[in-house]
């Protein structure tokens, strides 16, 4: 088994020399195993060792039992322990969740605290199959199906391709004992039903079940990684010109950019708004999303605050927000056209500097601005001409331009009328807006 978890340490890349490596342990068969074989290894592959022991309080004096005996077995062994007792009932209830994935949460968030370059937990070959069986039975896509990654983050799990059989013939030839959780024995959870029931009825069927599986999932994950890295070069392309493949992908992606709950309900929602032709939809709390184009964009209201004003004293470039950056620059040009034709392009506007009076500013719009564009008849409020060109998520920041006299320019309103270059023109002041 030692030679085993050496190969999976090397083909996943899962340390470093001199790298810090904490195992969770148990006292369960498989991070007891887990922790003889880093022990093992450690010389060779030049890493620091040590553990943690999470007690749940959840099964009385065997919850003590089990700490005394991670502490008894480090102790033998001179690996620096850490202890946490921790109500792992009372911070399910807070959460709202089973008991099962409530202290899972809370493992790992102690796991996260944790001063080390390395997490090492036992999760193994049949601890695969079991997932992938669990996770088939409830639904679930590509990604669910690719099983137990061998590297997530600092967490790494170096007995992800050996069997619990491997590892309960390791732990007999070292002579080594275990404690067992008396709630593994109970099939009142839906993954011991998997355990005793399911994977012993594959495994008659063939024989080497949980390593098929394994291969089958590993191919799964390569396959997810590949449309997940083409779905993250089609963020802005119209979702409706995409692959279902990529387009989930890309729904997905912006979910988890945001740290929003992703499902198969939240994924089904946003193809339906965009096939309905909606502006945009209320995923959660203050979370929207917009489309533009077909483009799809996550964004939170509560995140995009106004910019503050800034006085434009030199020609130069204005960060403006957090996704755009507007170019001031003077320009003399006896050839420029002075026609409507150069104020047609939607980022570079022209207007004439000589008419510009007093100092500067580019801000925010607000609410009571006004603007007569160029060509128009009357002046019209600059709220009313960005509700005719924009859905509302894009109205809130909108850079504005101004001079003593009033707005000069607005994004995606154009030009004042009185600014606009003629004839007579001689200088140009530059306007120019690019999207991050």
């Amino acid at each position: 088994m030692i030679s085993t978890v050496k190969l999976t340490i090397q083909k996943h890349n899962m340390l470093l020399a001199g790298d810090s490596v904490c195992v969770a342990l148990s006292g369960g068969a498989d991070s007891v195993a887990l922790l003889l074989a880093l022990y093992e290894l450690s010389a060779e592959l030049d890493f620091s060792l040590s553990a943690v022991h999470v007690n749940h309080l959840l099964r009385g004096d065997e919850s003590y039992r089990d700490e005394n005996f991670c502490r008894d077995l480090c102790s033998r062994l001179d690996v620096p322990l850490q202890i946490f007792r921790e109500d792992a009932a009372a911070f399910s209830h807070s959460l709202g969740v089973s008991v099962e994935t409530g202290a899972r949460e809370l493992r790992y968030k102690i796991f996260d605290s944790l001063d080390c370059d390395r997490i090492a937990t036992a999760h193994n070959l049949n601890d695969n199959a079991e997932t992938l069986i669990f996770r088939f039975a409830r639904g679930t896509g590509l990604h669910g199906l690719s099983g137990i990654p061998a590297v997530r983050g600092k967490i790494i799990r170096p007995l992800i391709e050996c069997s619990r059989d491997e590892i309960e013939a390791f732990l007999t030839e070292k002579g080594q004992a275990f404690v067992t959780d008396s709630t593994n024995l109970s099939d009142n959870y839906a993954r011991n039903k998997i355990r005793h029931r399911i994977i012993p009825e594959m495994s008659a069927v063939h024989g080497s079940f949980p390593a098929c599986v394994t291969r089958m999932v590993q191919s799964f994950a390569e396959d997810e990684d590949f449309l997940t890295a083409e779905a993250e070069k089609c963020e802005k392309e119209s979702l409706f010109t995409l692959h279902p493949a990529i387009r989930k992908r890309v729904i997905i992606n912006q979910l988890k950019t945001h740290n929003l709950k992703v499902c198969t309900e939240k994924i089904e929602e946003i193809e339906e708004a965009l096939m309905l032709h909606k502006s945009r939809i209320l995923l959660e709390k203050n979370f929207f999303a917009a489309f533009e184009n077909g483009v799809l964009r996550v964004y939170s209201e509560q995140s995009e605050t106004a910019p503050e004003p800034v006085a434009v004293s030199e020609f130069g470039e204005y960060s403006f927000g957090c996704d755009r950056i507007v170019i001031i620059s003077e320009q003399t040009d006896e050839n420029q056209l002075a026609d409507d034709n150069v104020n047609k392009n939607s980022t570079i506007y022209y207007a004439d500097y000589d008419t510009i009076q007093g100092d500067i500013v580019l801000r925010n719009r607000l609410r009571e601005d006004r603007l007569k564009p160029v060509g128009a008849v009357h002046t019209k409020e600059l709220r009313k001409i960005l509700q005719e060109k924009l859905p509302p998520e894009k109205r809130k920041i909108s850079a504005v331009l101004e001079d003593e006299n009033g707005i000069v320019w607005a994004e995606h309103a154009g030009l004042a009328d009185r600014v606009k270059p003629c004839d007579k023109t001689e200088n140009y002041l530059v306007i120019e807006i690019k999207y991050l």
